[in-house]
């Protein structure tokens, strides 16, 4: 059976020629002078992952040996985790795996961007939060699927004792793909703005659309008959360019001109010139991104256009950034965005509290009225 070659050591990495467990064991003749090399470059359970298609969790429901987890895969699965070993010549590390079930006192938080205004103060709020508590923190990015995928077969193998995710950009099949097998650890898992409530996992929900509505409305109120809205990508959007046309639509304005860029600073100026050239100036610009704002604030007052005289400017997020550019920065976001509680919670979770039961979080945002709209 293929689960009992996987519950030995199939190479002596040391050696020069290969230790099978048995003779009989005929997958051993498999192994070659290429998987003895790779095995010594010290293959990970995510690298057999990978290779073999699936998450390190199934890797590491087959290596276990027990029963009540093989007999969850697949035959045709075991068969491709077996492939994948004996192709990249894995050793089980003993010592990796005791490591793996002991507390490592760490929390992993993992942001699709880093080095912005609203991923630095998520990680602020991490840190400060855990160092209380006598845990460490450790930053990663994670902006796609495949990428959370390897950062979760990390905290699978032991890097962390939970982790704090932001998943705005996934769907809830996709969330459950990553996260399920991290819980089926005893891990623990908290997300950061998922599209729905998902009752499996703690989450925080911030209620960004009722704030967004306001905005777009009181800027039609005031007058402003032409909008631009820079956003994140469509994943991220979380039904605001829909509610942005229906406004429109309802006030029989002209549809908005919705492009792709708030991540990068330099993408929203650009794009703001690029409008600018047009035949139809807009009069109104909202942008996903505090920072990304600031920059289009900036670049209108080096052309001689005035904020807001000529061109309303509205951000997201309610960074400290916004309040302290001139004009300071109309926006929407949390009055106190701080995710103390919810860290705590998840440390708890952690800890095995009795009571810390899965719960959402939910997060109110309002329109922030300062002076660029």
């Amino acid at each position: 059976m293929l689960i009992n070659i996987l519950g030995r050591n199939l190479i002596d990495p040391t050696a020069d020629k290969l230790t099978p467990a048995k003779p009989e064991l005929t997958l051993l003749k498999r192994l070659s002078k290429k998987a003895v090399a790779v095995s010594r470059k010290q293959t990970t359970i995510v690298d057999v992952a990978k290779r073999a298609g699936v998450s390190a969790a199934t890797v590491s429901y087959v290596l276990s040996g027990k029963d009540e987890l093989v007999r969850r895969i697949t035959p045709e699965t075991r068969d491709r985790i077996g492939a994948a070993i004996v192709e990249l010549g894995y050793v089980r590390n003993q010592n990796a795996r005791h490591l793996r079930m002991q507390r490592t006192r760490r929390v992993c938080l993992m942001m699709p961007r880093i080095g912005t205004p609203f991923a630095d103060g998520i990680a602020a709020d991490v840190e400060s939060t855990v160092r209380r508590r006598s845990y460490s923190s450790v930053l990663v990015m994670g902006r796609d699927f495949s990428a959370c995928r390897d950062v979760v077969g990390q905290v699978e193998a032991g890097l962390a004792d939970g982790i704090i995710a932001e998943v705005e950009q996934f769907t809830p099949l996709e969330i459950d793909q990553l996260f399920m097998p991290l819980t089926q650890l005893g891990k623990e898992v908290l997300l950061l703005h998922p599209p729905q409530d998902i009752p499996k996992f703690s989450s925080v929900r911030q209620d960004r659309l009722p704030a967004f509505r306001s905005i777009v409305n009181r800027l039609v109120d005031k007058g402003r008959r032409s909008f631009v809205y820079i956003r994140h990508a469509q994943s991220q959007d979380a039904g605001r360019s829909s509610a942005l046309d229906e406004i429109l639509i309802e006030n029989d304005l002209p549809p908005a001109r919705i492009v792709i860029g708030a991540e990068r600073r330099a993408s929203a100026v650009a794009i703001v010139q690029s409008v600018l050239q047009g035949p139809v100036r807009p009069d109104a610009i909202l942008v996903q991104s505090d920072s990304s704002a600031v920059s289009v604030i900036q670049a209108l007052s080096r052309m001689g256009i005035r904020v807001p005289a000529e061109i309303a400017v509205v951000g997201s997020g309610n960074a400290e950034e916004g309040a302290l550019c001139f004009p300071a920065l109309t926006t929407i976001g949390p009055s106190r965005p701080s995710l103390e509680e919810a860290i705590e919670h998840l440390i708890d979770r952690i800890e095995k509290v009795p009571g810390a039961e899965n719960r959402t979080f939910a997060v109110p945002w309002s329109v922030i009225d300062r002076e660029s709209a």
